[in-house]
């Protein structure tokens, strides 16, 4: 159809047919498996573009991460990679596949060498504590005569270098500073306790401590990639703040989870917003001529730029159907019969019947373009009701109506008795 619409949120319709008022609400755009944009995004093109969206957004989140290794342990982390200059979702698929497939090996290597450089550095940081904690103990005092003894830190056991080396290998470069910090802290008092048993068991205590905070990151980062992917394809100030946020709460100790979601969601329907609009007024305009009615030119900008738009069909002359955007509601439209000020209704009940007529053929028409719609309220045909305009506001050529009524003319001059 030409536009990708894909919202959970229903477009407002509303139809006025005659003389009545035919108000239908809900012409919803279809979302998940039934919409178009789902359809388009099954094509290598799109999964393409998708393959970006998801490596530029795992790098800002390892890039996030590295960052703040780097505040911790300084120049024992390597920088991230750069990216680079990231390909047009809309240009060479080829060149898009390739790259998507280069960045996923360079992150993949990077996150690699991040978690390795943690649990040395971190490593490196409670052997440090441990020697700055036995530094502070009480020394004995000089024993006058007798040369002083060399004071240094004792290297724990093979066995406890080696527990503490899995245990904070196993940390998750995405567990918090403040919790990362923590866990190292007691791996460091662990180390201080005065006999190998007592090592090896605070170490095997702290080693389920690290095993929830990583399954915590775990849970949070597949939350983040889901609502990540959720805003693959898509583009906007709105979508930039919520991506924003989205590498912010990874680095949040009790991040907003479901405010998180909501406003994805919401940034979503504030990209979709124009384009549903758009279709909206696409499909209604194709579903309108498929009917055989003739749409003023420039229908769909008129509709959105003004909010009014007219459709006729033939043998209506001077009566026309008026669509009306609500400005209270975008997707709402409403029609009702319109004449020029100085034209003739005579033919009114006729054209409100095909009217009536027409639009049991326009719902389905808008059904097949993925719309759903839901009447809410139609009145009967019988005594029309013509709005008057100013004839100048008429769009449609009255020179028809001037011919016919010349015609009729010169008829009824002929009949006249001589």
């Amino acid at each position: 159809m030409g536009v990708v619409v894909a919202a959970p949120a229903l477009v407002a319709a509303g139809l006025v047919a005659g003389a009545g008022y035919l108000a239908v609400r809900g012409i919803g755009v279809l979302a998940g498996a039934a919409g178009d944009r789902l359809a388009e995004r099954q094509s290598r093109g799109w999964q393409a573009a998708d393959r970006i969206a998801r490596a530029v957004a795992e790098h800002r989140l390892l890039h996030d991460q590295i960052a703040r290794g780097q505040a911790q342990f300084g120049a024992l982390i390597t920088p991230p990679p750069a990216l680079g200059e990231v390909p047009s979702p809309g240009g060479r698929v080829e060149r898009a596949e390739q790259w998507a497939a280069q960045v996923d090996a360079v992150l993949a290597a990077a996150d690699q060498r991040f978690r390795a450089e943690m649990a040395a550095a971190r490593t490196r940081w409670v052997m440090n504590e441990v020697a700055a904690a036995l530094d502070r103990l009480p020394k004995p005092a000089p024993v006058p005569g007798r040369p002083r003894a060399a004071t240094a830190a004792p290297a724990p056991s093979t066995r406890v270098a080696e527990s503490l080396r899995r245990v904070i290998g196993r940390m998750d470069g995405g567990v918090p500073p403040h919790l990362a910090e923590l866990l190292q802290k007691r791996a460091a008092d662990a180390l201080a306790a005065t006999s190998e048993d007592t090592q090896l068991l605070l170490l095997d205590d702290l080693r389920y401590s690290v095993d929830q905070a990583n399954e915590k990151v775990r849970r949070r980062r597949a939350t983040l990639r889901e609502l990540t992917a959720r805003l693959a394809g898509y583009a906007g100030p709105a979508v930039d703040d919520a991506l924003a946020a989205i590498s912010a709460a990874d680095a949040d100790p009790e991040p907003d989870m479901p405010g998180l979601g909501r406003r994805v969601d919401a940034a979503i329907a504030a990209t979709l917003a124009p384009m549903v609009r758009d279709y909206t007024r696409q499909a209604l305009r194709e579903s309108l001529e498929e009917i055989g009615c003739t749409v003023e030119e420039g229908f769909e900008v008129a509709l959105g730029r003004t909010g009014l738009a007219h459709l006729q069909r033939d043998g209506w002359d001077d009566l026309a159907v008026r669509v009306r955007s609500r400005g209270t509601d975008a997707g709402a439209f409403h029609f009702n019969m319109v004449a020029p000020a100085d034209g003739e209704t005579a033919e009114a009940e006729a054209v409100e019947h095909q009217w009536c007529s027409a639009v049991d053929q326009l719902l389905p028409a808008l059904a097949e373009r993925g719309l759903q719609v839901t009447t809410t309220h139609r009145s009967q045909e019988g005594d029309p009701e013509v709005q008057s305009v100013d004839p100048a506001r008429y769009p449609f050529d009255r020179r028809r109506r001037d011919q016919h009524r010349r015609r009729d003319q010169r008829r009824h001059e002929r009949e006249l008795p001589r």
